[in-house]
């Protein structure tokens, strides 16, 4: 299990966080019966006249306005008018509000489909959602219906994995069209209560209609041939997964860091340092080890480089620790442990910032984010990674790093040694320390 880097946590905040956890965490119950769809209400009126926000948003457990990614999802689904549609594919959906929500807008008349993965409807699974199942049973389960309900019960469009994507589509939200919401934030109140997280909101067609298709996709819950896909629209250049023979060098995590530039000279002709700040949830397997590398490579010839992040093997952290060449890597853990060890808030986000140069461009601005971990599960789930430029949306993630950084009771620097105690490349989901961490 990975060792806690220091417990500083005072009495209180244990306490706090034990209770606002509590509920996150579904006991097993039996599994309901009888999931017949229910009648339709059509024509009722949208209860609510919401905007949506296009850009980015975060989410802080501890912060006063956390939320802000549930409750835009949220005011969205109720504010889709009649004859539009709603499509869901997210690793988790449970949320209390959020499943109220989408009942609703389908007595309303919204078409609303959501893909789950089935740990959602599996009993004796920690994180099976009661919120899950009464969507399921209200809905129905038939897809020749406009409105329902489904499981992968590995990814949907390969062969094993499970479906890890936060996809969420509206065609349309009151004036704004071709909604398309990607990031690393389920429908759960652990996603509010719980976990670091972000998304990202754009409107555009190519978008849109290139994600209906995947969700088309993930609907059949049959492999498809290629599993991994590759285009560009206003998200940026997206890879979606799995994708079972990604390696260092088709990785687009690795595409994204191969040109850049330590040490380059401004327009004003200043030495500068390129920035690289990476936050990630999990970073463990083949896959992290040759992402650490890397990394470890780029701070060493002079980059700087910051990691935030909440579960990581020892090999990963090994290399990331190395006392050679500038030694190690400025690394935090973020995360919350309870009075028995236990990792019950934690950094869920998924994404890496590069801004300065590349070998291409002497001003880059790169942001890579998405659904998917450093760690092998790329290869077998279902993912979606995009790249894309934008100085105002680095700045962003920059200051949320920044931030993060900050928050004195929730980030701890690494054990001395820089080790965790995981064992080379196994990451126990479910167990010890990491009981109530989600296995994606």
């Amino acid at each position: 299990m990975i060792s806690s880097p220091r417990r500083v946590l005072v009495t209180v905040l244990s306490v706090v966080s034990l209770v606002l956890t509590a509920g996150a965490f579904v006991p097993s119950a039996a599994r309901s019966q009888g999931e017949n769809q229910a009648p339709l209400a059509l024509g009722s009126p949208a209860p609510d006249n919401y905007t949506p926000k296009l850009g980015l948003l975060f989410n802080h457990p501890f912060w006063a306005n956390r939320g802000q990614i549930a409750t835009h999802v949220k005011r969205m689904i109720r504010s889709t008018q009649p004859g539009q549609n709603i499509r869901i594919a997210s690793f988790s959906v449970g949320s209390k509000s959020i499943v109220d929500a989408l009942i609703g807008a389908r007595n309303r008349g919204v078409s609303v489909q959501v893909i789950g993965d089935a740990h959602l409807v599996d009993r004796k699974n920690d994180l099976y959602s009661k919120g899950f199942v009464r969507l399921r049973r209200t809905l129905g389960r038939d897809k020749t219906k406009t409105s329902w309900v489904n499981v992968c019960n590995n990814s949907c469009r390969g062969n094993a994995g499970n479906l890890h994507a936060k996809i969420f589509l509206f065609s349309q939200v009151g004036a704004v069209s071709n909604i398309v919401v990607t990031g690393s934030a389920n429908l759960t109140r652990m996603a509010v209560v719980g976990q670091w997280n972000h998304a990202r909101t754009v409107s555009d067609p190519v978008a849109y209609n290139n994600l209906m298709n995947v969700f088309a996709q993930m609907a059949a819950d049959q492999p498809v041939s290629p599993p991994n896909l590759e285009y560009n629209d206003a998200l940026g250049h997206s890879w979606v997964f799995p994708w079972p023979a990604m390696n260092a060098v088709s990785d687009p995590v690795m595409t994204s860091l191969s040109n850049v530039q330590c040490i380059y000279t401004d327009a004003a002709g200043a030495t500068k340092r390129t920035k690289i700040r990476v936050n990630m949830y999990t970073w463990s397997d083949e896959r992290g080890i040759w992402l650490a590398t890397r990394v470890r490579q780029l701070w060493d010839s002079g980059c700087d480089v910051a990691v935030l992040n909440s579960i990581m093997s020892r090999n990963v952290r090994d290399r990331l620790g190395l006392r050679s060449g500038r030694g190690p890597i400025p690394l935090k853990k973020v995360g919350v442990w309870n009075d028995l060890g236990e990792l019950v808030k934690y950094d869920h986000a998924k994404w890496l910032t590069i801004s300065g140069a590349t070998t291409t461009n002497p001003n880059a601005s790169i942001v890579v984010a998405g659904s998917c971990n450093f760690s092998n599960l790329g290869r077998y789930s279902d993912e979606i990674t995009t790249a894309y430029s934008s100085a105002a949306d680095v700045a962003a993630y920059a200051a949320d790093f920044a931030a993060t950084w900050r928050e004195r009771y929730q980030t701890h620097l690494p054990p001395p040694d820089v080790r965790s105690r995981l064992g080379d490349d196994t990451v126990e989901f479910g167990k010890g320390e990491l009981k109530y961490a989600e296995n994606d």
